[in-house]
């Protein structure tokens, strides 16, 4: 892959993942809302928030570790839209396949909620550094089991033969469902369940939402 054709697929990918991100989050909004007995807010509302908060002024408190608190969402952003350029997308290999594996994307998937707990934490407000205790709290709670279900994944590849163990382009193209006996169906069907609580707990969803507090008085991230 040339740099040329790297550096468009990336923005193809950083794009359309970004379109798609907007898009779920309406429908999303919207189908807790007709959920709730209200019409709800329009499927387009992410991209209105998204044009409203790009011009939004930036507020520091003054008691903020100013370098700290504006360098963590952007440190969080580039950590979310690094992961996409691992994921190996239809017939199309990762853009930086290569360039590290499934561990480093276990890293770059922690990175978010770490930064934005630094940042509360940097915010030299009291609300702030709960809403960090909070991500961090939630971050130990669903990092080891997602760890738990990739090393299995990969010890079973490697196993296999099927390739490098840890490589995403590996997981994904060797489906282990009809590589295994009843008992590594059940296996894989624990894994299954695991993943299916962890991810939740990764996009801060009901009922892993703590560290933004939906739930309480103050909303929004503390």
């Amino acid at each position: 892959m040339t740099a040329v054709s790297a550096l468009w697929q990336a923005a193809l990918v950083l794009g359309g993942g970004t379109l798609l991100a907007l898009v779920y989050k309406g429908f999303d909004r919207k189908l807790a809302a007709r959920m709730q007995g209200r019409i709800g807010p329009p499927i387009r509302q992410p991209f209105l928030d998204l044009g409203k908060l790009l011009v939004k002024e930036t507020v520091v408190p003054r008691t903020a570790v100013r370098w700290v608190f504006n360098l963590m969402p952007f440190l969080a952003l580039v950590a979310a839209g690094t992961v996409l350029l691992y994921l190996p997308v239809g017939p199309f290999a990762p853009v930086l396949s290569g360039y590290g594996d499934v561990i480093v994307v276990l890293y770059l998937l922690a990175l978010p909620a770490i930064a934005m707990a630094l940042g509360g934490f940097a915010s030299g407000s009291p609300y702030g550094v709960v809403g960090a205790q909070r991500e961090l709290v939630m971050l130990m709670s669903y990092e080891f089991p997602l760890a738990v279900v990739v090393v299995a994944l990969a010890w079973r590849v490697a196993e296999l033969g099927a390739g490098p163990a840890f490589s995403l382009a590996t997981l994904a193209g060797n489906p282990l469902w009809a590589q295994v006996g009843p008992l590594g169906v059940l296996g894989l069907a624990l894994l299954l369940v695991a993943l299916l609580v962890v991810t939740p707990a990764e996009l801060s969803k009901i009922p892993f939402d703590i560290p933004e507090a939906e739930t309480e008085i103050a909303g929004g991230l503390m």
